[in-house]
């Protein structure tokens, strides 16, 4: 008996037929739940001026709204296991849509944090949808079904750079996030319309709930690996993310934040990788995968801290490091999904409060490194994140065991 079904005694629900309409509805809801926690990065020096604040204090805006999401991930995500599914991601919708509305009219920088830091906590109903996903594929698909739900939520997470650039180019940042709350109304509506429903797997109290996450990580090698390889390779990602619209505007390269958008649609090159990533999964060694997507990551910073004065440096970094990270996040997903099916919901609170505390991490360290160091400090920052990554993974067999 898994540890899982001891302390959650439930058996996997009974499996339905999955229709290409019910995945693409479910990429769409991934997509622009995940969006509102990436509006804010084109625009941060735009908000941090508005709002009467040094330039340099941008970047903690994205932080804000990391540390929420990777907070709402840790106390929320779980609940996945313990409540019908589609209701519950009607709720979190409903209550995101005030935060938008909050972050649109706050008044002052503290507010706009802590409005920020809500919008965060409440980003996370991709975080049921993709568990909800690997329960009713069959295992044959599973690796290609999440592939196509992981190309909707990187389509969210760079298109919503470059939506945000425009809007805030024309109408300003505050109309950006009026916009994002009509738009998670609309979500909502096709939640409600074609998600089917998916019953909870564990009859257990939120406690119990919380208390079995430990034995969880403890029983699963393969978890510990996983999750520590991709917070790495998230952590250089943000750092790169973080930094992107500050080094624009520099004085060196002089572009506004439509430029800085418009990098997400260059970005959405990776997206297109997501669906063949997640059929890789399904037919090739995951390891194999992950360490070639950790160095990869290690090239486009190296490429970048190289050549990141030049916009085609700039351009071809990002495609690189948008490849593997996505080779690590879909091939990492597809491989803890097959550990413990009634604890799929327990399972990715792990990896993805791991993932983004690993996020958050590189935000942080990534707007200290551009204030410190420049581009340079970037570029060197990254390198070592994913090169820690890349080492892990390595060893991961020795340090984790099997």
């Amino acid at each position: 008996m898994t540890v899982a079904q001891t302390v959650a005694g439930a058996a996997e629900p009974v499996r339905r037929p999955m229709g290409f309409g019910t995945v693409f509805a479910m990429a769409v809801a991934c997509a622009f739940a995940v969006a509102n926690i990436y509006y804010n990065q084109p625009m941060m020096v735009l908000m941090a001026r508005d709002l009467g604040v040094p330039e340099t204090s941008a970047g903690f805006i994205a932080t804000a709204t990391q540390a929420g999401y990777t907070i709402g991930l840790a106390l929320l995500a779980p609940l996945g296991d313990r409540f019908e599914r589609r209701s519950l991601i009607l709720r979190i919708m409903l209550l995101l849509t005030v935060a938008l509305v909050a972050v649109s009219l706050a008044p002052t920088f503290a507010l706009l944090l802590t409005a920020s830091f809500f919008v965060g906590v409440l980003s996370i109903p991709a975080q049921y949808i993709i568990p909800m996903a690997a329960a009713l594929a069959s295992p044959e698909r599973r690796g290609s079904v999440i592939g196509v739900i992981m190309s909707g939520l990187l389509t969210g997470i760079l298109g919503a750079r470059a939506f945000a650039g425009v809007i805030a180019e024309f109408a300003g940042w505050r109309a950006m996030f009026a916009i994002a709350a009509i738009i998670m109304v609309l979500v909502a509506g096709l939640v409600r319309v074609a998600f089917p429903k998916l019953d909870a797997t564990s009859s257990l109290g939120y406690g119990a709930l919380m208390r079995s996450l430990l034995p969880l990580w403890q029983a699963e090698p393969v978890l510990r690996e996983a999750t520590l390889v991709a917070a790495f390779a998230f952590a250089a990602f943000n750092v790169f993310w973080t930094t992107l619209t500050p080094h624009l505007a520099s004085p060196e390269l002089g572009y506004g934040p439509s430029v800085a958008g418009l990098f997400g649609l260059i970005g959405l090159f990776g997206a297109l990788t997501a669906t063949v990533a997640g059929r890789l999964a399904d037919r090739v060694r995951p390891r194999i995968i992950v360490g070639s997507a950790m160095a990869l990551m290690v090239a486009a910073f190296m490429l970048m801290g190289v050549s990141g004065h030049l916009i085609v440096g700039l351009v071809a970094g990002v495609i690189l490091l948008d490849i593997g990270l996505q080779g690590v996040q879909i091939t990492s997903q597809t491989r803890i999904f097959a550990l413990q099916p009634d604890a799929r919901n327990r399972v990715n609170t792990i990896f993805m409060t791991a993932y983004f505390i690993g996020g958050t991490s590189g935000s942080a360290i990534g707007t200290l490194a551009w204030q410190y160091g420049g581009w340079a400090g970037v570029s060197i920052a990254g390198i070592a994140l994913s090169s820690v990554g890349l080492v892990l993974h390595l060893l991961g067999p020795r340090l984790f065991g099997r």
